[in-house]
């Protein structure tokens, strides 16, 4: 009883959360032009990334950090933005005829904080690479091809950095880096 009380608390506060961060998700798209000022507040990236990842089916998604706590100043709903976003590109990056594999990779240094997510998907053509983090460049025939661009620019807005690894056919790495404080 009481088990199942706390189980069905922790959905609600869960699902509480996001979607509030779907409807700041939705606020940014009108944002984009002026991207909000970031807010640093001091997170614990772990804990964030967690909640990113809620939103998804976890089956597919294997998640390393390497401590539970990893600290920074971060705006948490631009955290969550970019995780999320990153994730949805991932999925949706995969042939529907094979299996997801998604790997999602936290790690600190003295200032730095290290998230990587990879994919078994696509990768990306030699032809798009270049284009990938331009407003509005999308391979999809459906969305704003908003994702990578204001990715970059939350990135960027904290002195970080956004890179990525592909290979045909086997998937790609996106790797962001930003600093602690």
């Amino acid at each position: 009883q009481e088990f199942s009380k706390q189980r069905i608390k922790e959905f609600s506060d869960s699902l509480i959360q996001q979607i509030d961060t779907m409807s700041s998700i939705a606020t940014a798209f009108s944002d984009f032009a002026e991207m909000p000022e970031p807010k640093k507040e001091l997170l614990n990236v772990v804990e964030v990334v967690e909640l990113a990842i809620d939103i998804f089916n976890k089956d597919h998604i294997n998640f390393n950090s390497s401590n539970k706590v990893i600290q920074a100043n971060f705006d948490r709903t631009q955290l969550i933005r970019v995780i999320t976003n990153l994730l949805k590109n991932a999925f949706q990056a995969i042939p529907e005829n094979r299996n997801p594999e998604i790997g999602v990779n936290i790690s600190e240094n003295n200032h730095q904080v290290n998230i990587s997510i990879s994919d078994n998907g696509y990768g990306i053509s030699k032809s798009d690479m270049n284009r990938i983090f331009e407003p509005n460049f999308t391979t999809k025939s459906s969305g704003m091809g908003l994702g990578l661009s204001m990715i970059k620019n939350i990135i960027n807005a904290y002195s970080g950095s956004i890179t990525f690894n592909t290979k045909s056919n086997v998937g790609t790495t996106f790797n962001i880096t930003f600093p602690k404080n």
